[in-house]
């Protein structure tokens, strides 16, 4: 095969790559001009699938990704334990025993007492501010008012004055508006500490109230 024949023969191949022309496994007689006369060759096909350099792909515009939604965070706004959307029983004042469904049970109130008197401390008038509060909020709500001693003394002494600072309790509650009918009481004496009694310390907080709500 001259050089004249073996150019076409290239430019032929060449040409049917570029157009992706898929020939025939089998021998092909091609005819050709070569500028003087015609002339034939076989050309073999090839199969040929040509690959676009990146930059003639067309580029898809890439689809954001989008972003995690903020877990939504429930408040306690009253900080009893139980979620606002299960409360059934908002603005619950701190420091109250609360139910599963946020409704006050019961509550502490260390008045400070001192010893052998029944006389409240001014240092609880926010206490019971607060209770009054709730109970005015909560029409429907009984209270039990229980009173407690250290233990010095004998229970002759402890179980009556027991009684007396739970009854001076209610009496400062009726004389805020509170119904008598809405309120119990009752003494447990020293029988009931929440702490030790052999220190001043422990001493101050068992003489103390409870108030059982229902």
């Amino acid at each position: 095969m001259n050089l004249t024949f073996s150019m076409y023969r290239t430019k032929i191949i060449y040409i049917a790559m570029l157009l992706g022309i898929q020939l025939s496994a089998a021998n092909s007689d091609v005819t050709y001009f070569d500028g003087t006369t015609n002339q034939s060759m076989s050309v073999k096909a090839e199969k040929f699938a040509p690959e676009h350099p990146a930059c003639c792909v067309e580029k898809k515009a890439s689809t954001p990704i989008a972003a995690a939604p903020i877990p939504v965070t429930e408040k306690d706004s009253d900080g009893d334990g139980v979620l606002d959307s299960k409360d059934k029983c908002p603005d619950t004042p701190k420091g109250y025993q609360v139910d599963s469904n946020g409704c006050p049970q019961s509550v502490t109130l260390h008045m400070n007492f001192a010893f052998a008197s029944n006389e409240i401390p001014a240092s609880s008038d926010n206490d019971i501010s607060e209770l009054v509060q709730f109970m005015s909020n909560n029409p429907a709500c009984i209270i039990t008012i229980i009173g407690h001693t250290d233990n010095i003394g004998n229970d002759e002494r402890n179980q009556p004055r027991s009684e007396a600072r739970a009854k001076a309790l209610a009496d400062k509650l009726i004389a805020k508006g509170i119904d008598i009918n809405r309120i119990k009481t009752s003494g447990q004496g020293s029988h009931q500490p929440i702490a030790t009694n052999a220190t001043d310390a422990g001493r101050a907080q068992n003489r103390r109230i409870e108030i059982e709500i229902r």
